[in-house]
């Protein structure tokens, strides 16, 4: 879960500063993948998982999966 600043006219998270001080603050949770390093998926409103099922598809990912299983067996 990341605390993020939201913001009013689009309602889709922004970078926190003290320009948005005022708006709205929630907690939106994140998704991370753990065979790509780096990769972090922000969920919220207005958004879904799309992005990290697009991600699971991705050739660099399936690389990934495909050599972590490798060194598992």
């Amino acid at each position: 879960m990341k605390h993020t600043a939201i913001d009013p006219q689009t309602g889709g998270p922004v970078a926190a500063d003290e320009n948005n001080n005022h708006f709205d603050h929630k907690y939106l949770p994140r998704i991370r993948c753990l065979d790509c390093p780096g990769k972090l998926y922000v969920t919220g409103p207005g958004m879904t998982a799309d992005r990290f099922e697009a991600h699971l598809k991705n050739r660099r990912h399936r690389e990934a999966v495909e050599m972590r299983l490798d060194q598992e067996g």
